[in-house]
């Protein structure tokens, strides 16, 4: 693909495939009027077209999403090139979610990747616990999805660095009535039915005064992986991880007058996923997707709940628009997990043998993990409002008072048992108590872990943008946020896993920071847009928990105490992207093309110490990211639009880490635990996403056929041996998925509102391993997660 690229010959190959931006019309003149059918975004705070935005993003209306079939944020990643998304780790049931824009990832401290819904930021700061990950809103009646790539920092914060993603819902029906409306059953292969039903709707109460706009949708995703008994290996329970979800949200607006107008609203989501999706890679037939799990003897479940009230009010002030943004976000998750593999090698050290242990056939210790997140957010946006002005702005204030509390305990009332038996296997003496093992006995009697983090942060930040039109056509921009972020932490750690009775710690820490923005760009004609631009992102500080006893080997080879709580200082990015959007042929050829450079300084990190198997995050180093996007969309003939999205990353860390390392003899010595070059974990050099669509009419009638390929590349380079690394963990392998759907839109309520298509997802049920993991570095036993099997089903939507 390097070698397609550089010689200038993949302008012909991309005529083959379809346009991923949702640009679905050319716009009328060279302002930011945009014709019908053309996607309007708002990614610089202001509505646009999204063809005269000097930002890379990538925007999907509603339309276009049910076009390829996304449900979740997970599809959405699997659409967008240089987006990735996927468990970040999953020692404990489901695992954390993470996700990264242009390699800019994080699994630890403030999310690098802002999450929007409307104007609110959800995303939290995320840590150890499985149960602590940023929530993400379904995929049902949204206005638009908007991916903006690169860091956002003046106009969105620190939880911006590397891009953000907003989902945008829609606003109330004023002056007309609005229905859609969405079902679907679909079967998935070695598993069971899946199904949804949804609606939505908007009238106005009072005309062109008062208007609403309602929804509410629940989906079955049916299980694909079956339980085995532990001991007999026949089945125990069948599709054990299926995941219902649901969502409902009401808004309401009141234009009180010409120039004010007020929405509240109220957004719910409830997710429940019933087992953990990751399986037994021995007891698997991946060739099939038959997925399998004997090393479970109970269910491993996720629940979420979160609810959003929120109230936007708008005042036209003649020239200028005074926008108040302000919302409250509740939400709270659990999840449980099987710990007894864990626990045999992390506790005991048995590995290998039988499975389960003489004696301990009912032997099930468990982790339990609880989150609860709060925010209370307020925006205030004063901006011009003619954009075809030489000189447009917005300047804003931001205040956000945010707590998040993660506990997770393990309980094992038999841990001594289990050590004992080990004691006796090796020919040892008993040990008469845990305190002879690990100096404390089971926290109040019964936890053989708990840890408890507290997270307290206030933010207030003042925040300004300009365009300045020098020459016809040619804009300058600026920007600049200045943040005051306070942040405060108390955790405690206890039980013989942290060889602690107790240890409560509290830091505090007050960050200042700036963030500007410089640009520069050009709008040759209404058809070509070329610009540059340089941005600074500042993520604030965080901690990590003392990781205990267990834990010295692992934190004398990489050098830090295992016993204090570390301050994980801030990092910083400057991002330098040139890029341009084109049309050609009247509009029949668009391309979206970005090129970026960027610097990040004291990289937040987050890993799994390989010996202790528990986690902690640490400030290693620097990196650089050099890459581009390229997306080019074409309609070659009537009724045939094809498209192509590229992405190429090279994210590696720039400076070496060093440690102790072996030496050969059994002893260690001072040496590098991380070179220089090694690249970022999880993140694909290449990912192309190809997708075409071809109409034909039949009478009354539109019958349409379309495809979405994907693929993400593997990294080649050989894997380090070094205490950072489990060197049983392969670089993220290359996987690919096609996607197919033939449908007819027809006429029931208007003009083709009645959409009825068949679809097959994973058309070649490709089971890659993803978030490969064992318990402890010699432990045999090995689970996975993969894409969803091969998936067929029928889909029917109503749009009025």
């Amino acid at each position: 693909m390097k070698a397609v690229l550089a010689s200038g010959t993949v302008l012909p190959l991309i005529l083959f495939a379809g346009h991923a931006h949702a640009q679905d019309a050319q716009a009328a003149d060279g302002n930011d009027a945009a014709m019908p059918g053309e996607i309007v975004v708002t990614a610089t705070r202001k509505s646009e077209s999204l063809s005269k935005v000097p930002l890379s993003v990538v925007a999907k209306s509603q339309i276009e999403l049910d076009k390829q079939g996304v449900r979740s944020v997970k599809d959405i990643a699997q659409i967008t090139p240089g987006i990735t998304f996927g468990q970040s780790a999953i020692l404990y049931g489901t695992g954390q979610s993470s996700i990264a824009i242009r390699g800019i990832s994080s699994t630890s401290g403030i999310p690098t990747t802002g999450v929007y819904i409307d104007d609110t930021p959800v995303q939290t700061r995320v840590g150890v616990s499985p149960s602590l990950s940023n929530p993400y809103p379904q995929v049902f009646d949204l206005q638009r999805v908007e991916v903006l790539r690169g860091p956002q920092g003046t106009l969105f914060g620190s939880g911006s660095v590397g891009g953000a993603i907003r989902f945008i819902m829609p606003e109330p029906n004023y002056s007309d009535v609005g229905v859609y409306a969405r079902s679907e059953i679909a079967t998935t292969e070695h598993g069971s039915e899946s199904y949804e039903a949804g609606i939505a709707g908007g009238a106005p109460i009072v005309q062109d005064k008062v208007g609403f706009r309602a929804s509410v949708w629940y989906r079955h995703d049916g299980g694909y992986v079956d339980r085995l008994d532990r001991a007999t290996k026949q089945l125990s329970k069948k599709d054990t991880n299926s995941e219902n979800n649901f969502t409902a949200r009401l808004a309401v607006g009141a234009k009180l007058s010409d120039s004010f107008t007020i929405t509240p609203s109220i957004y719910y989501q409830d997710q429940d996923i019933k087992d953990s999706s990751r399986f037994e890679v021995a007891t698997s037939k991946l060739s099939s997707g038959n997925l399998k799990n004997s090393l479970n003897a109970i269910s491993e479940p996720h629940k979420e709940w979160f609810t959003l009230p929120a109230l936007k009010m708008q005042l036209d002030l003649g020239s200028m628009t005074l926008i108040s943004g302000t919302s409250y976000f509740y939400r709270k998750t659990r999840t449980g997990s099987d710990d007894t593999t864990l626990t045999y090698a992390f506790d005991a050290g048995i590995v290998d043998g039988p499975f389960p242990l003489p004696g301990f056939e009912d032997y099930v210790p468990t982790t339990q993990s609880r989150t609860k997140q709060r925010a209370f957010t307020q925006e205030l946006r004063l901006q011009n409002n003619n954009s075809n002005d030489r000189f447009n702005w917005i300047a804003g204030f931001f205040y956000q008072r945010s707590y998040v509390q993660d506990q997770y305990v393990g309980v094992d009332p038999r841990i001594l048992d289990l050590i004992n038996y080990a004691q006796d296997q090796a020919g040892e003496e008993p040990f008469a108590s845990l305190t002879d093992v690990f100096g404390v006995e089971l926290y109040e009697g019964k936890y053989s872990l708990l840890q408890r983090n507290r997270h307290w942060d206030r933010q207030a930040a003042f925040f300004g943008q300009a365009d300045y039109e020098i020459l016809p056509r040619l804009k300058l921009t600026a920007g600049l946020r200045y943040t005051i972020a306070n942040y405060k932490f108390e955790g405690l750690t206890a039980g013989p896993v942290y060889s602690t009775d107790g240890n409560l710690v509290s830091e505090k820490n007050t960050g200042r920071t700036l963030t500007p923005k410089f640009g520069i760009s050009f709008q040759a004609d209404r058809n070509n847009l070329f610009y540059v631009n340089a941005a600074k992102g500042v993520r604030g500080a965080g901690v990590s928990p003392p990781v205990g006893a267990n834990c010295v080997a692992d934190a004398q080879a990489i050098g830090f105490d295992p016993y204090a709580t570390l301050t994980v200082n801030p990092d910083s990015i400057w991002s330098y992207e040139a890029g341009s959007k084109n049309k050609f042929f009247g509009g029949m050829l668009s391309v979206d093309a970005s090129a970026y450079h960027v610097d990040w300084k004291n990289v937040q990190t987050q890993f799994a110490l390989p010996q202790c198997t528990l986690y902690t995050a640490l400030n290693l180093g620097s990196a650089k990211i050099d890459g581009f996007d390229l997306s080019v969309g074409v309609q070659p003939a009537e009724g045939l639009t094809l498209g192509a999205s590229v992405s190429y990353i090279h994210a590696r860390y720039t400076t070496p880490v060093t440690g102790l390392v072996p030496d050969g003899t059994g002893d260690t010595v001072p040496g590098i635990i991380r070179p220089a070059g090694e690249p970022f974990p999880g993140v694909a050099p290449w990912t192309v996403q190809l997708n075409g669509e071809y109409n034909r009419p039949i009478g009354n009638a539109e019958l349409y056929t379309r495809a979405d390929f994907s693929y993400a590349s593997h990294n080649k380079k050989p894997v380090f041996e070094s205490p950072l690394y489990d060197p049983a963990y392969p670089r993220s392998p290359a996987t690919s998925q096609l996607n197919l759907r033939f449908g007819a839109r027809l006429d029931a309520l208007g003009e083709k509102d009645l959409d009825i298509s068949l679809f097959v997802n994973n058309v070649t049920n490709e089971q890659p391993l993803l978030s490969l993991y064992h318990d402890t570095l010699n432990a045999p036993r090995f689970r996975s997660g993969t894409f969803r099997p091969r998936t067929i089903g029928l889909t029917v939507s109503v749009r009025k």
